[in-house]
Parts: structure tokens; C-alpha cells; sequence
């Protein structure tokens, strides 16, 4: 082979052998990721042993859900074998069913809470573990929390410890809740983008970051009270949990400058003094001290422990035969926001949803349904969809009870109307209760770029909604009548399924936004309990004695599922990462995911969803049930 001389010829010449080394790499890796599949499926698994005195290791990396959002085994295969977490997201069933059967285990004597890598949470979800903490400590059983630095929503499950321990150079987070928004009317007008806005109820504010600079009263007033309302809790669930004073966490952030000066900015020393924490130590201190509290498995190894997968790999069995009944109880997650169509896990689409519900209905071993809502809300046509076949499930006699989330608000609660009972934490955003139309035109934005628009059409609705036109009169008044009919369909539904007249729900309404407490006393839920007592409650409907329960859920097709069963396979994710990942990065302490907390990425996290919601509503008549300042989720 001629070996070319011209530089040109060099450049693409070192193109070509980069292109074949790369291509080699690949096929040997896919080659190897095969063989390691063929053998996974062959070998099976050996079982998971818990040994006897051992900690439950509680490390949940990423956000805790409802629904863990679906992503392509394959990709979540080679994520993990490359150390990464690729959804950063942790099932709150499955730390509830961890610790809920630690609890009884004989072989389990301790929990250790290794919270570096918990991101975020919706603030109920955490008063939902903390509860099971706490019911594991009532069995004499030791709770130990360890953290580098803690964050607000990571001091909170930590407060349910025997013991705390932060790191010598650490902190705590406490600054209290806050809820912020970007508004973008300069910047539109600056650009030449026209937002056509329709809503009804003055608290609607989820198109008001497209119409003003800042926050409205009215939004001001609401937002105040259900943030006040869950910052409350908060202080109280910890005052209680460490038997801190009334009125000590708030003198100590509104005044933290004064309480660091006297320990000289030192925050792990304040945290000790002001029994924020009960020690101190670096990583190395606090890893002996844990083998020495809890134990070791041998010599050279760490504490002894299991993991929460490992846990529940090992006692699925008797999970599985905690209940046995031929009556069961059927759970629908409807998890994040509503689009018409089609939809995959994380996301509720009104058509999948839709098709779970009905099967439901048709199966007749399932006497009654719970439908958990986590969902700041959505299209208004997909809500009306899923409602209707919610209500088609009860016509058929089968119970329906709603268990609210972090949030069930707007579209989350339209669907929320067809139950016989709706439950709700106290912690819970729901509500806004109103409805609202945007349409961006952007004919100045054209001009500034030497783009017009002209034509003609038969009428004056044809090419009405072209983006490039400015927005007749006529489509205008055309979308606020119509809007204005969905608000008066949304209090209908609330009044009829409330018992209340439909001007003492409008009084509720005009958008505006609860917390579950709140929500309880005004009569727009039933009871206030998690996904527990609303799935007893729900037995109780239906008169059953003795029931199981089962998740209905969209399938997998053959190929996803067995991927997802050999990434899931703790002999196979063992060998494919010995392969990719001979020196395991994984520690219970590490850190991990932490550094996406820039205010940088926050802030382009923060726009860019923004934008995509806009790119992403799909309503087929422009009409939207959704809470904006509801979307983001609460990290306390």
C-alpha cells in the first residue's frame, strides 16, 4: 500500500486508520457485551445471601420517583457498565419495600443512610421514607446517617437517625423553601416573538413567565401560603425528629452569619454544638468506626452490609408471598406530565394510559384500582381522555381511589375527579384548578430577518394560525371562547365530583394552588395518608378480606425485557462491568452526580425545560391543564 506524502493525503490517510481502530473497538466490544449475555442467561444466578447482624445500605443516587422514566435497555445496560447512572433516578416502592421488611428481618440490625448522591425529591416522598424509618427504629433497630455535606431534602431523612455524622469539612444546606421562576418578556419582545396568551382564573400563573417580568400578586399570595405550608412541616417533622426547641431552625438560618462567626466559619463544629449532627469525622474515621459499630464481613472488607438491590433480590421470594389472594388490588402509576397520544414510563401519555386503565376494567381479578397521580398536569383533551375511562372503570363497579403524589394539580387533578375517594399528603401540591391557551407568532422575528408572509385564503381563519402572521382577531376571540368552555367542563367536574355548587368551587378554583392540608380542610380531598392506606382503603371498597396487589404497567416487548432482566442480574452486571470497569469507582461514599448541581447547569436546566414544554405541547386544541411552578421538583 502507497503511503501518501502529501499533507492532504496525511490528514485523510490518519482519518481512515482512526475510523477502523474506532470500528474495531466497537465490534469487540459488542462482541464481548454478547458472549457475556449468552453466558449471563445460561449460568443463571447464585442466590444473595444477607448474613445475619448485617446493615441495610441505603445510597440512593439521582432523584427518587414514583415511575422510573423509561430509557432503552441497551443504554442503561452500558451506562451501568461504565459506572454512570443513565436515568438518575431511584423507585420510592422499592426503598419503601426495603426498609418496611428490614424492619422484620432478623438478619437485618441496622440501616446506614449514605445520602451523597441523593439529588432531589418531591418533599412528600421524603416524609414517606422518613415514616418508614421511623417505624424501623420502633423495632429497637439502629438507623446511622452519613453524609460528606447535606443538602436540605437529605437532612430531612437524615433527622430520622440514631446517630448523624458529617465530614470534618462539612455542611448543612439549610436555607429554607423557595420557589423561582425566569420570565422572559424582555427577552420576547427583544426578539420579536408575540405570545398570544389565553387563561382563566387570576391564579393561573404558568403562562405568566411568557407575559410579564415578574411574579404576580396574586401568584405571590398563593405561592406564599402552600410553600409556607410545607415549610412548616418541614421544621416541625425535624424539631420533632431531634427534639429541637420551637423556633430554632429559623433563628438559626435567618441568623447563620452569627452563629458561624463563633465557631470561625468552622460549620462542622456549629452542627455538633447546636446537636445539628451528633459527630464529625473524615471518610477514613467514620470507616472504621462503622465496622467497629455494625461489624465486618472479613478481614480486609467493609461494614457489614447488603444494598438495596441486593436486599431485594435476596428476599423477592417472600416478598412475593407476603399476600396471597385471588382479589387484587390494581396500581396505575401516572407519572409526569400529560400529553395527548402515546407516551412511554415517566410520562403519561392519554392514549397508553388510557389502554392501562381499560385493562384494568376488563380483568376480573382485579376488584378495584389506585391510581397514583405525580403530575403538575398537561393537555387538556389527554386529560379528559384518561377521565373518561377512569369513570367508565367505576361504571363498571370497581372502586377507584386516587393517591396524590408530590403533585396532582391542574390535569392531575381533572383526572383525580372521576374517584370514589381521593387521598393526598399533607405535603402534597395540588389544585390549580384553571386552564390556559399560548400560541407564539413570530412575524416580527421574521421582519427583523427580511421574512414576510402574504397570501390569500377563502376565509379569514385560513392560515390563521401560520406562525408568521400575526393572529386575527377573529382566532383570538375563537380561542378565549373555547378556553373559557374547558374552565367551565373543569368546576362542572370539580363540583359534581366534590358535592359542592359550582360557585363554591369556582371560589376554590381560578387556578390557584393548594397544599394537600390545605386541600383536605377546603374538601377538595378526602383523607390525607400515603399509597399504603389508600390501597387499604381501596380493599376496604371493595369489601375484600384478604387481597394482593398487582402493577399494571405498559410491557416491554420479548427483546427489552430479557435486556432489562440481564442488566438487572447481579451476576451479569458483575461481569460486564469486571470487563469495562475492572476497578469498580462505586463506593457507598461517593460523590458522584453532585458537581450537575452548578447554578449554571440549574439555570440552563431551568430554560431549557421551559422551552421544550412549549415545543412539546401537543394539545390538538391548544388547551392546557398544567401548574408551572408545580413542574419543578421541591429539593428541600
Amino acid at each position: 500500500m502507497t503511503t501518501p506524502t502529501s499533507t492532504l493525503g496525511k490528514f485523510f490517510s490518519g482519518l481512515a486508520r482512526l475510523y477502523r481502530g474506532l470500528r474495531s473497538v466497537i465490534l469487540n466490544l459488542i462482541f464481548i457485551s454478547l458472549l457475556l449475555i449468552i453466558f449471563g442467561s445460561l449460568i443463571g444466578e447464585p442466590p444473595v445471601t444477607v448474613q445475619q447482624g448485617s446493615a441495610l445500605l441505603i445510597n440512593p443516587e439521582g432523584t427518587i420517583v414514583d415511575q422510573l422514566t423509561f430509557v432503552d435497555p441497551i443504554n442503561v445496560l452500558m451506562a451501568d457498565s461504565l459506572g454512570n447512572n443513565a436515568t438518575a433516578e431511584v423507585l420510592l416502592q422499592d426503598l419503601l419495600d426495603a426498609i418496611h421488611f428490614a424492619s422484620t428481618d432478623d438478619d437485618i440490625s441496622f440501616i446506614v443512610l449514605s445520602l451523597n448522591n441523593l439529588q432531589s425529591s418531591g418533599f412528600s416522598k421524603l416524609q414517606e421514607i422518613g415514616n418508614a424509618l421511623q417505624q424501623f427504629r420502633e423495632r429497637g433497630k439502629k438507623i446511622y446517617a452519613v453524609a460528606d455535606n447535606y443538602t436540605q431534602g437529605q437532612y430531612y431523612l437524615a433527622a430520622h437517625a440514631d446517630e448523624i455524622i458529617l465530614n470534618t469539612m462539612g455542611n448543612i444546606g439549610l436555607e429554607g423553601f423557595s420557589t423561582y421562576q425566569y420570565y422572559y418578556r424582555d427577552a420576547l419582545d427583544k426578539l420579536g416573538v408575540n405570545v398570544h396568551i389565553f387563561r382563566v382564573g387570576e391564579y393561573k400563573s404558568a403562562v405568566e413567565p411568557y407575559e410579564r417580568n415578574n411574579m404576580s400578586e396574586e401568584a405571590r399570595e398563593a405561592a406564599n401560603d402552600w410553600i409556607g405550608d410545607l415549610w412548616q412541616q418541614y421544621i416541625d417533622n425535624i424539631n420533632e425528629a431531634r427534639d429541637f426547641e420551637p423556633g430554632f431552625l429559623s433563628d438559626l438560618i435567618s441568623n447563620l452569619d452569627t452563629h458561624l462567626a463563633e465557631f470561625s466559619g468552622d460549620f462542622a463544629q456549629l452542627a455538633v454544638n447546636r446537636n445539628l449532627v451528633d459527630s464529625v469525622m473524615n471518610r477514613g474515621e467514620l470507616n472504621e468506626y462503622l465496622k467497629e459499630v455494625i461489624g465486618q464481613a472479613g478481614v480486609n472488607d467493609d461494614f457489614l452490609h447488603i444494598n438495596v438491590e441486593n436486599y431485594l433480590t435476596a428476599r423477592n421470594d417472600q416478598l412475593n408471598t407476603l399476600q396471597q389472594s385471588n382479589n387484587k388490588i390494581g396500581i396505575i402509576v401516572a407519572s409526569g406530565t400529560i400529553y395527548d397520544g402515546r407516551r412511554t414510563a415517566g410520562e403519561i401519555g392519554g392514549d397508553t394510559l388510557q389502554g392501562l386503565i381499560r385493562q384494568a376494567r376488563e380483568n376480573d381479578s382485579i376488584k378495584a384500582v389506585v391510581l397514583r397521580v405525580d403530575s403538575p398536569g398537561g393537555s387538556a383533551f389527554a386529560s379528559e381522555i384518561i377521565r373518561s375511562e377512569l369513570e367508565a372503570l367505576v361504571n363498571a363497579g370497581k372502586p377507584l381511589v386516587v393517591s396524590m403524589g408530590s403533585v396532582a394539580a391542574s390535569g392531575g387533578y381533572w383526572i383525580a375527579t372521576a374517584a370514589d375517594e381521593i387521598w393526598a399528603s399533607n405535603s402534597t401540591i395540588t389544585g390549580s384548578i384553571g386552564i390556559f391557551g399560548l400560541y407564539p407568532t413570530f412575524e416580527e422575528s421574521f421582519s427583523k430577518l427580511g421574512v414576510n408572509t402574504d397570501g390569500v385564503g377563502t376565509t379569514e381563519l385560513a392560515g390563521a394560525l401560520a406562525v408568521g402572521r400575526e393572529l386575527p382577531d377573529l382566532a383570538d376571540n375563537i380561542l378565549q371562547l373555547t378556553l373559557e368552555d374547558g374552565y367551565r367542563r373543569f368546576i362542572n367536574l370539580v363540583a359534581t365530583a366534590r358535592n359542592m355548587s359550582v360557585e363554591e368551587a369556582d371560589a376554590l378554583a381560578r387556578g390557584r394552588v393548594w397544599s394537600g392540608e390545605d386541600a383536605f380542610t377546603l374538601g377538595l380531598v378526602d383523607k390525607i395518608g400515603n399509597l399504603e392506606q389508600a390501597v387499604a382503603s381501596a380493599a376496604t371498597l371493595a369489601q375484600l378480606e384478604s387481597y394482593e396487589t398487582e402493577i399494571i404497567k405498559q410491557a416491554l416487548t420479548p427483546g427489552q425485557q430479557l435486556i432489562q432482566d440481564l442488566a438487572n442480574s447481579v451476576t451479569f452486571t458483575s461481569a460486564i462491568n469486571f470487563v469495562f470497569n475492572p476497578v469498580s469507582k462505586r463506593h457507598f461514599m461517593s460523590q458522584e452526580g453532585i458537581t450537575t448541581n452548578s447554578v449554571i447547569a440549574d439555570f440552563y436546566r431551568a430554560v431549557n425545560e421551559n422551552l421544550q414544554a412549549i415545543f412539546q405541547f401537543n394539545d390538538p386544541n391548544g388547551l392546557y391543564l398544567q401548574c408551572q411552578e408545580c413542574q419543578a421538583v421541591l429539593s428541600p
